[in-house]
């Protein structure tokens, strides 16, 4: 679809009183400041769109005090041509109402304006309805001018831009990220939806498991330190000592040297188990911290080997499409070179002088021909050697870009591959070797069975209690046995305590697996999905850029602050420099290779106004209908076919 702009008809459109302008395929218009080259281009903008470029501006004749000229009708009037076919005239009006008009009681009421089509009056809606018929409204206007485009926000140039990839096969490329593929395409989730459900899913997870093992060492204060076995045997011997003392009522019970030495050693005895008792539960309690610390360790080690990945991975794919655009232009190089190179020499004879008339001789004519012959064979040898040079320098960067690939597939992405597998084996082995720890007890260790045995082997040497003739003695005695009694109970009873407290340490590092687990698992969920994103994002850059001559467009880019992607819109030069930040003939070129990209996409050609053509030396070349505005210092306004 194609529409030029063959004539506008201005009149009291601001300074200009009237004036009819024609214009061809392309035209500059130009001269000083304030001649009215913006007028034109507000002109065409307000006829059809009723806007101008900028907001507010006032289209009425203004006086030299700046005040409106009443009682005079603004209108513009484009004749365009549509598809080679037909011309369609468009106009628009702006006309003054007044109450009791030309009375000593007027009163100015306002403007109204008129919108006609081929002198056929339209109300808003058709108006836009009509134009919409001929050309897409919106995009008629964005693509109207260079700047346009920049004047919409992020998220909408983006959206813009993306749409002129087409169709894109996502079940063919979700077909490396089952999770993605089954997620999307089998449970019909949302992908956006699904990655903030991960993220908070993990989030929740991780704050969790960061409570356990405060949790644990919680339930670890709350254990009694007490040897259970000891106090069981304990008992045993107070029960023994008061069979004893029950028999002996009927007789008196002595206590013996043997006897309290023996009480000493076992003092010493008890002292010493409670101490081995003690050093196996710090050194377990370090155990278990070391154990979490190289798990920690291993974790981030094996995140930075993801990273690592990641990022030769993306090398790749941008090395790989590089040098696939560079194949391009190398071939292109290639054909040009072929096309000059095969170009003949090809004159035409005069036979008198083109100046003065004068008939040329034969020696004049020799001259003429090998004159011609040399220019033509100059010219040809110096496009040649350009293009070879311009073919050399892509040949150069395929050698350097095909070298970074082949590194990449036979080196880097076996070598990324088996150290991810070595740093996952370790981790995976830590946390094993974590869990087993975390699941020893003092009751099940060895420490504690060899404590046990010799402390049993020491009980079999206590010495038999004597009997004395005091029967008030032996009842004191039963009475501090069956105090001492109870209070040994007492202590046995922790042992439901403590197994209780075993218990939720089960269940705690139970738990502890889940949410690793959980963990892993959305993690690599959320892994699945920026690769995929960034799979997609790859093949549509790649599909939209192939629409341009000078921009790369970069669709997202790594956040600094964290190791996420956000959604950009960037339009890179071919020298690297980004649009913000070129010089204003770049810009303008940039902006025209904006204009030609979208208008090949959407294969619609409209007239294109291109501002400050002064600060370019030459403008890229454009398929559509192109108006540049150039300033001339002190020149007047002047009309010229390009």
């Amino acid at each position: 679809m194609k529409i030029e702009l063959k004539t506008m008809t201005l009149q009291n459109f601001k300074k200009v009183r009237s004036k009819t302008i024609d214009f061809s395929h392309n035209v500059i218009i130009s001269g000083g400041n304030e001649v009215g080259k913006t007028t034109i281009y507000d002109a065409y903008l307000w006829c059809l769109f009723g806007v101008t470029s900028r907001p507010d501006t006032t289209v009425q004749t203004l006086d030299a005090n700046n005040n409106v000229v009443r009682k005079l009708e603004t209108s513009v009037t484009l004749v365009i041509n549509y598809n080679d076919e037909r011309d369609i005239k468009i106009e628009r009006r702006l006309t003054e109402r007044y109450k009791a008009e030309n009375t000593v009681e007027e009163k100015f009421l306002g403007t109204t304006q008129a919108r006609l089509v081929d002198d056929v009056p339209y109300s808003v809606t058709a108006f836009k309805e009509k134009l919409n018929s001929l050309c897409n409204y919106d995009d008629w206007f964005l693509l109207s001018n260079i700047n346009l485009f920049w004047a919409y926000k992020v998220d909408e140039r983006r959206k813009i831009l993306m749409s002129l990839a087409g169709e894109i096969n996502e079940a063919e490329i979700m077909n490396d990220y089952p999770a993605v593929y089954n997620a999307v395409m089998v449970e019909k989730k949302d992908l956006s939806e699904l990655l903030i459900q991960q993220k908070s899913t993990r989030k929740k997870a991780n704050d969790e498991l960061q409570t356990i093992p405060a949790k644990v060492q919680a339930q670890d204060a709350l254990k009694t330190n007490e040897d259970f076995n000891a106090i069981e045997i304990e008992i045993k011997d107070v029960d023994a000592q008061i069979v004893s003392v029950d028999a002996a009522l009927q007789g008196i019970v002595t206590n013996t040297p043997e006897q309290q030495k023996f009480e000493e050693k076992l003092s010493l005895e008890t002292s010493n188990y409670n101490k081995i008792r003690e050093e196996w539960q710090k050194e377990h309690f370090n155990k278990v911290n070391d154990a979490f610390k190289d798990v920690t360790d291993a974790s981030d080690t094996l995140q930075k080997t993801r990273k690592s990945q990641k990022e030769h991975s993306d090398a790749y794919v941008q090395n790989k499409t590089k040098v696939a655009e560079l194949t391009v232009e190398f071939n292109k190089l290639m054909q040009q070179w072929k096309n000059v190179n095969e170009k003949e020499f090809n004159f035409t004879q005069t036979d008198v002088c083109p100046v003065c008339g004068r008939p040329y001789t034969d020696a004049m004519k020799e001259q003429e021909y090998e004159n011609a012959v040399n220019e033509f064979n100059t010219h040809k040898a110096s496009q040649l050697s350009d293009i070879q040079n311009k073919a050399a320098e892509r040949n150069e960067q395929l050698t350097v870009l095909k070298g970074l690939v082949n590194t990449y597939e036979q080196v880097t992405s076996v070598s990324d591959k088996q150290t991810l597998k070595t740093n996952k084996e370790a981790y995976d082995t830590l946390v094993k070797k974590r869990s087993e720890i975390q699941s020893e007890t003092w009751e099940s260790s060895n420490e504690k069975a060899k404590a046990d045995a010799s402390l049993q082997a020491f009980m079999k040497t206590k010495p038999v209690i004597a009997t004395n003739t005091t029967q008030e003695e032996n009842k004191l005695k039963k009475k501090e046995l069956t105090k001492k009694r109870d209070g040994l109970i007492k202590r046995l009873s922790a042992r439901d305590t403590n197994e209780r407290i075993e218990k939720e340490k089960t269940k705690l590092d139970k738990r502890s697996r889940e949410l690793a687990q959980i963990v892993a698992d959305c993690n690599e969920i959320i892994r699945q999905i920026k690769e995929y994103k960034k799979a997609k994002i790859t093949v549509v850059e790649s599909k939209v850029n192939s629409l341009f001559s000078l921009i790369r467009w970069k669709f997202y880019e790594q956040n600094i602050t964290n190791d996420d992607e956000k959604d950009v819109c960037t339009a890179v030069g071919l020298n690297g420099v980004d649009y913000n930040n070129t010089n204003d003939g770049t810009v303008i070129n940039m902006g025209i290779d904006i204009i030609n990209g979208i208008s090949k996409a959407k294969d619609m050609y409209v007239p294109l106004f291109v501002d400050r053509k002064e600060s370019v030396e030459h403008a890229l070349p454009s398929t559509q209908q192109t108006i540049y505005l150039q300033c001339i210092y002190n020149e007047p306004f002047k009309v010229e076919t390009i």
